[in-house]
C-alpha cells in the first residue's frame, strides 16, 4: 500500500513539473512571437516609407522611360507587399486599427489579425458560405411571403395587389426583415475583418450593408398596417426575389473566377466575392446586365414611393400631438425615408458598379496591349509566354476544381 502510494505521489510530481515545464515554453514562444512581429512590423513600414519615397523620386526624373520603368517595379514591390506575394498583406503585422464597426460591437482592443494562412483562408471560405446559404433564404423567404399576399387578395375577394396583411403574413414580413437587419449587419462585421486580413474590398460596398442594415431596421419599425407600408411591402418582396437570383449567379460564376484569378496571381488569396468581382468575357455578358436591371428597379421603387409620399413632411400634424384616428402619416414618413434610402443605395450600387467595369475594361486592353508589345520586340516571345503558362494554366485548372 505504501509503495502504491509513494508512485502516485511521484507521478503527481512529475506532473506537476510537465505542467510548469508547459507553460515555461508557452511564455517563450508567445515573447518570441510578440518579438518577432514587432521586429516585423517596424521592418515593413520603413519598407512602405522606401517605397514612397522612390515613388516622389522618380516622379521628378526627366526622364519619363526610365521614370515609368522604375514606377512600374515599385509598383510590383508596392503590389506584394499589400497581398500579391506569397506572405499575403504584410500590412497587417502592422497592428491595424479595427474599423468602427468592429469597434463599436467588439472594443478596440481585440485583434482581427490571422497570422495562420489556414485560419485566414478559412475566414474567406465561412464568408463565401455565408452568402451561398443567405442567398436561399433571400429567395424562399420573400418568395412565400409574395404568394401568401397572392393567396389572401383572391381569398379576400379584391383585385391582386391591394388586399390587408394577414396576421401571419404581418408576422412573416417583419420575421424577415428581423433577419434581414442580421444579415446586412453579419455581412458588414465578416467584410471588416476579411479588410483587416488583406482583402481588397471596396468602401462602398461596405458601406452599403451599413445602409441596408439601417433600411432593414427602419422597415422594421414601420406600422405593419399601413396601407403605404403595405404597398411598399409587396414591391420590395418581389425585388428581394429578384436580388436573390442575381445573388445566385454572382456567387455561382464569380466564385470560380475568383478561384482562377488567385491562382494566377491577378488577386490576392484573402480576395472574395462582392459586388465588383470579376467574370469572364462571357459571364459578365449576363452578369452586368442583370445588376444594372436590378439597380434600376430598385432606384425606381425608392424614389417612387418616396416622391409619393413626400407630402407627409410637410404637413404639421403629429408632430406635437397624437395623429387623428385614421391617419396615415407615420406610415406614409417612414415610407418616405426608407424609399430615399432604397434611391441613395441604388444610385451609389450603379456608380460604383460602372467604374469597377470601366476600370476592368481599361486594365484588360492594357494588359493585351502590353502582352502584343512584348511579344513582339522580344525574340522568341512567343515560345517563353506559353512556357510560363503552362505552371499557371495548371494552377487555374487546380482552383477551379477545388471551388467547384
Amino acid at each position: 500500500m505504501e509503495t502504491r502510494e509513494e508512485n502516485l505521489t511521484g507521478e503527481a510530481e512529475q506532473v506537476l513539473a510537465r505542467s510548469r515545464a508547459l507553460s515555461s515554453r508557452a511564455l517563450t514562444y508567445c515573447n518570441r512571437i510578440v518579438g518577432e512581429s514587432d521586429a516585423l512590423a517596424t521592418e515593413i513600414k520603413s519598407l512602405l516609407q522606401n517605397i514612397s519615397t522612390v515613388e516622389k523620386q522618380a516622379k521628378g526624373l526627366k526622364n519619363r522611360a526610365e521614370a515609368d520603368a522604375v514606377l512600374a517595379t515599385v509598383q510590383e514591390a508596392r503590389e506584394v507587399v499589400t497581398g500579391m506575394g506569397p506572405g499575403g498583406d504584410l500590412r497587417k503585422f502592422c497592428k491595424p486599427r479595427n474599423p468602427w464597426l468592429v469597434s463599436l460591437l467588439l472594443g478596440d482592443k481585440i485583434n482581427l489579425v490571422a497570422l495562420r494562412r489556414d485560419v485566414s483562408q478559412g475566414i474567406r471560405e465561412e464568408y463565401h458560405a455565408f452568402r451561398d446559404n443567405a442567398a436561399l433564404i433571400m429567395l424562399l423567404g420573400p418568395l412565400s411571403l409574395v404568394l401568401g399576399m397572392s393567396w389572401a387578395d383572391r381569398h379576400q375577394g379584391v383585385a391582386l395587389g391591394t388586399g390587408t396583411l394577414t396576421p401571419w403574413l404581418q408576422t412573416g414580413v417583419q420575421l424577415y426583415l428581423a433577419w434581414l437587419s442580421y444579415f446586412y449587419l453579419a455581412m458588414a462585421l465578416r467584410e471588416n475583418v476579411l479588410y483587416v486580413n488583406g482583402s481588397r474590398i471596396r468602401a462602398w460596398w461596405m458601406q452599403h450593408h451599413y445602409w441596408s442594415a439601417v433600411a432593414s431596421l427602419g422597415m422594421l419599425g414601420l406600422p405593419i398596417n399601413s396601407q403605404a407600408v403595405h404597398v411598399f411591402f409587396r414591391s420590395f418582396l418581389v425585388w428581394s426575389v429578384c436580388q436573390a437570383i442575381v445573388m445566385f449567379v454572382q456567387n455561382r460564376y464569380q466564385r470560380r473566377r475568383m478561384y482562377t484569378r488567385i491562382a494566377l496571381g491577378r488577386n490576392t488569396s484573402m480576395d472574395v466575392v462582392a459586388g465588383e468581382s470579376s467574370g469572364s468575357s462571357g459571364q459578365l455578358l449576363l452578369l452586368y446586365p442583370m445588376l444594372y436591371t436590378l439597380q434600376v428597379a430598385q432606384f425606381a421603387i425608392g424614389a417612387g414611393v418616396a416622391w409619393r409620399t413626400y407630402q407627409a413632411w410637410l404637413s404639421p400634424e403629429g408632430w406635437l400631438e397624437n395623429e387623428a384616428q385614421g391617419s396615415d402619416l407615420r406610415g406614409m414618413r417612414g415610407v418616405c425615408l426608407v424609399g430615399a434610402t432604397f434611391a441613395y443605395m441604388a444610385y451609389r450600387n450603379f456608380v460604383t458598379t460602372l467604374v469597377t467595369q470601366m476600370e476592368k475594361s481599361g486594365r484588360g486592353g492594357r494588359s493585351r496591349s502590353s502582352k502584343g508589345g512584348s511579344s513582339s520586340r522580344r525574340p522568341g516571345g512567343s515560345s517563353s509566354t506559353s512556357s510560363s503558362a503552362a505552371p499557371a494554366a495548371a494552377a487555374a485548372a487546380g482552383a477551379k476544381g477545388k471551388a467547384t
